[in-house]
C-alpha cells in the first residue's frame, strides 16, 4: 500500500478540523442572544403601574403628608443647629472644640511636675518628665512651651491641653 493516499487523507482531515474550529474539549453550543425589549415600567398600556412619587420615587410634591425638610445647606457656616431649641442654650450633642492650651503652673522645688489652673486644679500634680525612646524616664523636664495633652479623668474620651511653663 502506498503511503501517499493515507497521508493526503490525514492532511485533509487536519485542515478540515482547523478550518471548522472544532474543539473537542469544553465545547458548548453557542446560543444566539435574545433581544431584550425596552423597559415598559409605568408606560401607558403596560401591566406594571407607576409607583407613587414617579419612576424614581420622587415627583417634587410632598407625597407623605409630613412637613417637607428644608433644603440642604450649601456651606457649613449656613447650617443651623436645631430650629426647635432655644438659641441661648448650646446643643447637648455638639462636639466642643478643644480649648486653647493654657500654661500650667510650676511647682516650686520640683521642676518635673506642674499643676493646672482653673477647673482642672483638682487634678493635682502632673508629671512633665521626658522619656527616652525605650520608655524610661530621663529625669529632665519638657522644654518650656511644649504642648501637652492628657486624658481628662472627669470626662472619658475628652482631653486636657496645656503648655509647659
Amino acid at each position: 500500500m502506498k503511503p501517499e493516499p493515507l497521508r493526503s487523507l490525514l492532511t485533509a482531515l487536519t485542515v478540515l478540523l482547523l478550518i471548522t474550529g472544532c474543539n473537542m474539549r469544553n465545547s458548548a453550543p453557542v446560543l444566539p442572544l435574545e433581544e431584550i425589549p425596552p423597559s415598559q415600567y409605568g408606560q401607558p398600556g403596560s401591566e406594571i403601574p407607576m409607583p407613587p412619587g414617579g419612576r424614581f420615587g420622587y415627583n417634587g410634591a410632598n407625597t407623605t403628608g409630613a412637613a417637607q425638610a428644608p433644603p440642604a445647606p450649601r456651606d457649613v457656616r449656613d447650617m443651623e443647629t436645631n430650629s426647635n431649641t432655644d438659641s441661648s442654650e448650646p446643643p447637648q450633642d455638639a462636639v466642643t472644640a478643644p480649648s486653647p492650651p493654657v500654661f500650667a503652673n510650676p511647682v516650686p522645688g520640683n521642676p518635673l511636675v506642674v499643676t493646672l489652673p482653673g477647673r482642672h486644679s483638682s487634678l493635682g500634680q502632673i508629671s512633665i518628665e521626658k522619656y527616652d525612646s525605650a520608655g524610661s524616664p530621663t529625669g529632665e523636664p519638657l522644654k518650656r512651651g511644649t504642648p501637652v495633652q492628657i486624658p481628662d479623668p472627669n470626662n472619658p474620651g475628652q482631653k486636657i491641653y496645656f503648655k509647659v511653663p
